[in-house]
């Protein structure tokens, strides 16, 4: 895949300071070398956590439209999309 082609969509990441699932999550997006936005769920953004995927929980990551939730879930993903 093309780097043209891996940054088509635009990716955000919803994370925070203690969260070592986010963690995990940052150093598999730095691994394969995407550009994301990072929003800051614990200072202003956890209202739009809850809206986006209805729970509390971080992280979520956004890829265009998608929700994605579950760090676990999230890495499969990346790694199937760009790895």
């Amino acid at each position: 895949m093309s780097d043209a082609t891996k940054q088509q969509e635009k990716i955000k990441f919803y994370s925070g300071n203690y969260c070592p699932y986010c963690r995990r999550v940052k150093k598999e997006l730095d691994r394969l070398g995407l550009e994301y936005e990072t929003v800051n769920a614990d200072a202003d953004g956890r209202a739009e956590v809850i809206r986006l995927s209805g729970q509390r929980a971080i992280p979520i990551l956004t890829i265009g439209d998608e929700v994605l939730v579950d760090s676990t879930n999230i890495i499969r993903e990346l790694r199937r999309r760009y790895g």
